[in-house]
Protein backbone atom coordinates (compact mmCIF):
# COMPACT_ATOMS: atom_id res chain seq x y z
CA UNK A 1 0.00 0.00 0.00
CA UNK A 2 1.31 3.53 -0.28
CA UNK A 3 2.31 5.61 2.59
CA UNK A 4 -0.71 8.12 1.88
CA UNK A 5 -2.87 5.33 3.18
CA UNK A 6 -4.90 6.15 6.21
CA UNK A 7 -6.94 4.07 8.89
CA UNK A 8 -10.74 3.99 9.09
CA UNK A 9 -10.71 3.23 12.51
CA UNK A 10 -8.88 3.20 15.33
CA UNK A 11 -7.97 1.66 18.69
CA UNK A 12 -9.79 2.83 21.57
CA UNK A 13 -8.84 1.09 25.36
CA UNK A 14 -12.26 1.55 27.58
CA UNK A 15 -10.29 0.89 31.48
CA UNK A 16 -13.22 -1.24 33.31
CA UNK A 17 -12.83 -1.87 36.97
CA UNK A 18 -9.98 -4.09 38.20
CA UNK A 19 -7.21 -2.70 36.05
CA UNK A 20 -8.72 -4.50 33.04
CA UNK A 21 -9.18 -2.88 29.39
CA UNK A 22 -11.58 -3.20 26.69
CA UNK A 23 -10.36 -2.30 23.19
CA UNK A 24 -12.54 -0.86 20.69
CA UNK A 25 -11.75 0.31 17.20
CA UNK A 26 -14.07 2.98 15.76
CA UNK A 27 -14.20 5.67 13.32
CA UNK A 28 -13.48 9.45 14.53
CA UNK A 29 -17.27 9.79 15.12
CA UNK A 30 -17.86 7.00 17.56
CA UNK A 31 -14.75 7.87 18.97
CA UNK A 32 -15.24 11.54 20.20
CA UNK A 33 -18.54 10.64 21.18
CA UNK A 34 -17.44 7.93 23.40
CA UNK A 35 -14.66 10.18 24.97
CA UNK A 36 -17.39 12.32 25.47
CA UNK A 37 -19.66 9.51 27.16
CA UNK A 38 -16.51 7.89 28.92
CA UNK A 39 -15.05 11.57 30.84
CA UNK A 40 -16.98 11.11 33.68
CA UNK A 41 -17.84 7.82 34.16
CA UNK A 42 -18.39 5.63 37.12
CA UNK A 43 -19.61 1.81 37.88
CA UNK A 44 -23.02 2.44 37.35
CA UNK A 45 -23.01 4.58 34.48
CA UNK A 46 -20.53 2.59 33.03
CA UNK A 47 -23.18 -1.10 33.11
CA UNK A 48 -25.75 1.65 31.83
CA UNK A 49 -23.68 2.42 29.15
CA UNK A 50 -22.91 -1.18 28.16
CA UNK A 51 -26.51 -2.38 28.42
CA UNK A 52 -27.54 0.36 26.30
CA UNK A 53 -24.40 -0.66 23.65
CA UNK A 54 -25.80 -4.03 23.90
CA UNK A 55 -29.59 -3.39 22.91
CA UNK A 56 -28.55 -1.37 20.01
CA UNK A 57 -25.86 -4.50 19.27
CA UNK A 58 -28.79 -6.87 19.68
CA UNK A 59 -31.64 -4.68 17.28
CA UNK A 60 -28.97 -4.09 15.07
CA UNK A 61 -28.42 -8.13 14.36
CA UNK A 62 -32.10 -8.30 14.06
CA UNK A 63 -32.76 -5.90 11.97
CA UNK A 64 -29.99 -7.09 9.44
CA UNK A 65 -31.76 -10.57 9.71
CA UNK A 66 -35.02 -8.88 9.13
CA UNK A 67 -33.26 -6.94 5.96
CA UNK A 68 -31.92 -10.47 4.38
CA UNK A 69 -35.35 -12.31 4.92
CA UNK A 70 -37.15 -9.50 3.13
CA UNK A 71 -34.88 -9.59 0.67
CA UNK A 72 -35.34 -13.65 0.08
CA UNK A 73 -38.80 -13.58 0.33
CA UNK A 74 -38.96 -11.29 -2.39
CA UNK A 75 -36.90 -13.01 -4.85
CA UNK A 76 -38.65 -16.25 -3.75
CA UNK A 77 -41.96 -14.45 -5.05
CA UNK A 78 -39.82 -12.87 -7.90
CA UNK A 79 -39.50 -16.89 -8.92
CA UNK A 80 -42.60 -17.68 -8.23
CA UNK A 81 -44.21 -15.46 -10.74
CA UNK A 82 -41.65 -16.37 -13.11
CA UNK A 83 -42.18 -20.05 -12.43
CA UNK A 84 -45.37 -22.06 -13.52
CA UNK A 85 -45.07 -24.99 -11.38
CA UNK A 86 -47.36 -27.30 -11.57
CA UNK A 87 -47.09 -30.36 -9.21
CA UNK A 88 -46.63 -34.07 -10.29
CA UNK A 89 -49.81 -36.52 -11.31
CA UNK A 90 -52.54 -37.29 -13.21
CA UNK A 91 -54.34 -34.50 -14.45
CA UNK A 92 -58.15 -33.86 -12.83
CA UNK A 93 -60.65 -35.44 -14.86
CA UNK A 94 -63.16 -32.67 -17.12
CA UNK A 95 -66.49 -33.21 -16.39
CA UNK A 96 -69.26 -33.86 -18.93
CA UNK A 97 -71.55 -32.00 -19.64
Amino acid sequence: MSGKHVAKYKKFAVDLPGSEQLTLYAGKKILTALEEVTVDMDLYKGVRLSEVMKAVYEQGLKDGRREIIEHVDAKNRELKSQVNYLPPGRPKKMSKK
